[in-house]
């Protein structure tokens, strides 16, 4: 059968193919042909160029689907936007930088390509290990950041869900600097914490980064954590001599709910003898205060709060009080308020694929690292002259 082949440029030429084989060209110089074929090309079913123009730079900022829809309202008034056309656009512009990450294979090869960590900002994953989706775990940092986890011997982890689309736990670890300021020091992807294996896989790598990077072991005193025994366990495999301290916040969260094992008025004093013991300024004034405490609580009828508090927040958490650690943070609330920082501004309260999560976390860990030498670890309080004025006003 015989085809046809047209090619347009400032002329365009018809190929004839005959039956015979034989190719002849023929050139014609039509306008009126030209004419509708750009009459054709202007009549295209995408989005103007200037909305797609501010779509690429609504995604770099970060911008949510929503938000770019309001923003183009604004900026474009007069340009209808569909739904469709406007969703694909958005997706189409997040994937077009993303690695290709659609298998184990892919996330290994990209964890090998970062294993050096060429310049003091950018990704470094010194360990990684990627079997399947039960079995992953990678460690995120970067040179810079890393530097700073000889400044303090005070350890902060916290663990945070709704992170990626394959649920995903991350972990982000750190510490609170001389003016209570949370500075992170990485974060770790892991398959799960339901177990101490993945707590001893993050503790272990932490250990082994500092003496492959700083020829010595790791100085950890004191682990801050909410009450997982997993954490419990691995600390005390590979931090044995550091005290696994308790956040305050999170032990009187869980005492709380207990409040209807004694009655109303017991728990009023109750609640208000525990807020007086954690300001103890030293393990032997919390001691004291525990044991009046217990002999308030010697009532039968506070059996059963009693046992529940010995147990749990004597005999295994003890450390929730302020002098467990003198001069450092009882809470673990920095770190925690790092979690939601990661929501808010990176992921938007999105499940992100790994595609998608690897560039963000790259951009949040340049976003810290530069950020720790604009603002460093700071290891002494500072003190304002007001501040210094009104303490002599005091004294």
């Amino acid at each position: 059968m015989p085809m046809s082949s047209i090619r347009f440029e400032k002329s365009y030429e018809v190929f004839i193919v005959v039956p015979d084989n034989d190719v002849q060209a023929v050139t014609v110089m039509s306008r009126g042909v030209r004419e509708h074929k750009e009459e054709e090309c202007n009549t295209t079913t995408r989005l103007l160029s200037p909305v797609r123009e501010s779509v690429s730079k609504y995604i770099k900022c970060g911008l949510s689907h929503t938000q770019i829809k309001t923003s183009l309202v604004q900026d474009h008034p007069n340009t209808p936007l569909t739904e469709t056309k406007l969703r694909s656009l958005v997706n189409y512009e997040r994937r077009k930088n993303r690695p290709e990450i659609f298998s184990v294979f892919d996330l290994r090869n990209w964890c090998k390509e970062h294993n050096e960590g060429k310049q003091i900002h950018s990704t470094f994953v010194p360990f990684y290990t990627v079997d399947d989706i039960n079995n992953t775990f990678v460690l995120f940092t970067t040179k810079q950041l890393f530097q700073q986890i000889r400044l303090t011997t005070y350890l902060q982890v916290d663990v945070t869900y709704k992170i990626t689309w394959n649920e995903l736990p991350m972990r982000v670890f750190g510490s609170t600097d001389a003016n209570r300021h949370f500075k992170p020091f990485g974060i770790a992807l892991l398959s799960h914490d339901e177990n101490a294996k993945c707590y001893n896989q993050l503790f272990t790598s932490i250990n082994a980064l500092v003496v492959e990077e700083f020829k010595h072991a790791c100085s950890v005193d004191h682990l801050m954590a909410d009450g997982a025994l997993s954490i419990t366990c691995a600390e005390q495999t590979v931090f044995p001599y550091s005290r696994r301290m308790m956040c305050w916040f999170h032990m009187i969260q869980k005492c709380r709910p207990r409040r209807n094992l004694v009655t109303k008025e017991q728990w009023v004093n109750i609640d208000a003898d525990l807020h007086a013991i954690q300001l103890s300024i030293s393990d032997d004034v919390f001691n004291r205060g525990i044991i009046l405490l217990i002999q308030k609580c010697a009532n039968p009828l506070m059996k059963n709060f009693s046992d529940y508090f010995v147990d749990q927040w004597i005999t295994k958490l003890p450390y929730w009080y302020e002098g467990a650690a003198y001069g450092k943070l009882s809470t673990n609330n920095g770190c925690e308020s790092m979690n939601a920082v990661i929501k808010q501004k990176y992921t938007l309260r999105n499940k992100l694929q790994l595609s998608a999560f690897l560039p963000k976390m790259e951009q949040m860990l340049q976003g810290w690292s530069e950020a720790s030498i604009s603002s460093p670890f700071a290891l002494v309080t500072s003190i304002s002259l007001e501040a210094e004025l009104h303490a002599y006003k005091w004294s």
